[in-house]
């Protein structure tokens, strides 16, 4: 795959310019030449190779080459709303989930959560969701919401279907298929997972219990894990 850069602004009349952080890298670390072509996308679908045709101390100017790239998307919106893992395992699982193709993830306070989300940084957590699709290349960036407490997500969200991290819920085989509405939700609690009031309010709500494997995961592989199985039944064809 070819370099990919993240540049925010719409190209103007098949002009784009790199700067700060991107222009720097390929400057001082990529040492690239005028002449060179890389790809470059703007985090909200679009992407084109470019060619660099001038070079300032923090600024790379590019001319489009040829027309937009495919967008590659999921075939279906997925959000995960994910209670904080400890240190740097959300890193990790904000990480994975852009690389997943995950469509948005919202940070969700429960009853039995130890880590307040509201003490992460939200700017290097963006930060570390553009490196992630410079990587794997995809050209819409994740959604990533500020932290909201689980009982008013639960109440507020309104897509289908909704489905609930829980041990004993319905197993793979049985869940509801994604692809028959075009958008899903998954809830995944914390380490002690969703009290029994909390699924039972959910459940009153509409959402729907499943079981993610036979053993007890931890926050991110359960995260990870529900969402995989999910976009492979958006990928596959309903009976």
């Amino acid at each position: 795959m070819a370099d990919r850069y993240y540049c925010p602004e719409p190209p103007m009349n098949g002009w784009l310019a790199l700067e700060d952080d991107e222009a720097r890298h390929l400057i001082r670390v990529r040492r690239v030449r005028v002449g060179e072509v890389v790809e470059v996308f703007d985090g909200r679908g679009f992407a084109t190779r470019a060619e660099v045709v001038a070079l300032g101390r923090d600024r790379v100017e590019l001319a489009a080459v040829g027309g937009p790239l495919a967008d590659r998307v999921v075939a279906c919106r997925l959000t995960l709303a994910t209670a904080v893992p400890k240190g740097e395992r959300f890193d990790w699982l904000v990480e994975k989930a852009t690389e997943l193709g995950v469509t948005r993830l919202v940070p969700i306070v429960a009853e039995r959560s130890v880590v307040d989300p509201r003490a992460a940084k939200l700017d290097r957590l963006r930060r570390l969701v553009v490196e992630a699709s410079k990587q794997c290349g995809r050209n819409r960036l994740m959604e990533l919401d500020r932290p909201v407490p689980w009982v008013d997500f639960a109440r507020q969200s309104d897509e289908r279907p909704r489905l609930l991290a829980h041990p004993g819920g319905l197993p793979a085989p049985a869940w509801p298929r994604a692809r028959r509405f075009g958008s899903v939700t998954l809830a995944v609690g914390p380490e002690g997972g969703f009290t029994d009031v909390e699924v039972e309010t959910a459940r009153a709500l509409g959402w729907t219990a499943i079981g993610i494997g036979a053993t007890l995961l931890r926050i991110e592989t359960a995260g990870l894990a529900g969402c995989a199985a999910i976009l492979a039944h958006c990928e596959g064809t309903d009976e």
